[in-house]
């Protein structure tokens, strides 16, 4: 009995020491790396004003997320990965409540998305669904049953993404179920360089993070920033990129960038590129 008792006194004792131990590594953790990069991003969206969104605002960039999103997923159907390609995007939401993007791959292929806008106290919910005709395809992979549930926030500062479909595999033509889900913060300021030509101008801009899955199973993490300059007496812009950060995450190894030009009340139209930094 003293035996036992000893050592269970003494394995009390080695797991305390074991325990102070880990408690003390845990305070003095390395710094991260990417904390620069967060604390930047967080520190701008603090010092800076809420979007001043309208109806036809939060429709259309809606529908261009839900574009973007289906061509980075469709980065990961080809066999040779991020294929450098050219897409063509225009996005319509001057109705204020029903609008429509049209995505062209270049090849012969057509996927146009209708969303609905619905307005509550609290933000905004836009669902977005594939138009039955043409039907719609991206770089030969036909587009299934596509169902986007998107919603903002009553500021329009937060915006949250979700969308699921199915990808005919364009050679095989096998069934493989793909979603996405972003979320991404948007924020404005007034900017006043000496390089912009009529002055101050204010811009909106966002930064997020979306993961695509397949088979419900996540495959590829992209990071997004945006910059949004309302139409004023002089053409709109509207700039997204994206990169990958995972499964690398040392180097992005796909970029997509949409680069458009619009007028109010939101009608946008330009071209999205993929390509490898």
């Amino acid at each position: 009995m003293k035996t036992t008792k000893y050592n269970l006194n003494a394995i009390a004792i080695g797991v305390a020491l074991a325990i102070g131990s880990v408690s003390a590594s845990a305070t003095a953790s390395p710094v991260n790396p990417s904390r620069d990069g967060f604390n930047a991003a967080a520190a701008a969206e603090r010092a800076s004003l809420y979007p001043t969104f309208e109806s036809a605002e939060r429709l259309g960039l809606a529908l261009v997320e839900s574009s973007l999103s289906l061509i980075a997923a469709r980065t990961h159907v080809d066999p040779v990965f991020c294929k450098p390609t050219t897409y063509s995007v225009s996005v319509d939401g001057n109705d204020e409540t029903v609008g429509k993007a049209t995505i062209n791959d270049g090849a012969g292929g057509t996927t146009i998305l209708e969303a609905l806008l619905t307005e509550s106290p609290d933000g905004a919910f836009v669902d977005v669904r594939t138009a039955a005709l043409p039907l719609p395809t991206l770089g030969g992979a036909v587009i299934v049953g596509y169902e986007g549930d998107h919603s903002w926030s009553r500021n329009s500062n937060i915006f949250l993404d979700h969308a699921a479909w199915t990808f005919l595999h364009p050679q095989s033509h096998k069934a493989i179920p793909y979603d996405e889900h972003s979320i991404k913060d948007y924020y404005k300021r007034v900017e006043d360089d000496a390089a912009l030509v009529n002055g101050p101008e204010s811009w909106e801009y966002d930064w997020g993070f979306e993961v695509i899955t397949k088979h419900n199973l996540p495959v590829a993490k992209w990071t997004e920033l945006s910059w949004y300059r309302q139409q004023d007496g002089d053409d709109g812009i509207i700039k997204v990129k994206k990169e990958l950060l995972a499964p690398k995450t040392s180097k992005a190894l796909c970029r997509i960038v949409y680069h458009a030009s619009g007028f109010s009340p939101f009608e946008y139209a330009g071209t999205v590129t993929v390509s490898k930094p």
